[in-house]
């Protein structure tokens, strides 16, 4: 009796490890994003939502024709910001940075949930709904003009030809 619990034990673990794992796959696929093309945005910042698992900075990008296009440009979490060495501070509204990455196929809406004041939905935009393009973002410039480095996943267009990818 006492090995049947072992063994039982045993494969819980291996499944909850086969699981979680798929999960964190899901988690990082770029699927609904079209990687095939990087994209820049330039705007200023309107807004700053640092939710797990990821932090968001929305943009309003003048576009040609003097049009405003809202974007949300997704990067790390917070503690990763921290061991990046970026803090909180570093993005205040009105400052104009530059992203580069990677913008969903389609146009999402992104709202905060009500339920969780730390967390956001995104789903497909409605008819009726405020769309905003969603990026997310291997690359900023910052308001000081500094590049740097915002996700390490995609196929790094925006990072240059030397940028090594510790995920491969």
């Amino acid at each position: 009796m006492r090995e049947m619990k072992k063994t039982t034990a045993g494969w819980m673990a291996v499944a909850a490890a086969f699981a979680s794992a798929g999960s964190l796959a899901a988690h990082h696929s770029l699927s609904q994003f079209d990687t095939t093309t990087a994209v820049s945005v330039k705007g200023a910042i309107v807004r700053v939502e640092l939710v797990n698992p990821h932090t968001i900075l929305f943009l309003d990008h003048k576009g040609e024709g003097g049009q405003t296009q809202r974007w949300a440009v997704e990067g790390p979490g917070v503690t990763q910001l921290t061991r990046m060495g970026i803090h909180k501070e570093a993005f205040k509204v009105g400052d104009v940075i530059e992203a580069c990455g990677y913008v969903t196929k389609e146009p999402v809406e992104i709202q905060r949930t009500a339920s969780e004041p730390f967390s956001l939905s995104i789903k497909p935009a409605t008819p009726n709904s405020v769309s905003t393009r969603l990026m997310d973002a291997e690359l900023l410039v910052m308001p000081d003009g500094q590049k740097q480095k915002w996700s390490d996943y995609g196929q790094h267009k925006c990072l240059g030809p030397d940028y090594h990818d510790f995920h491969k």
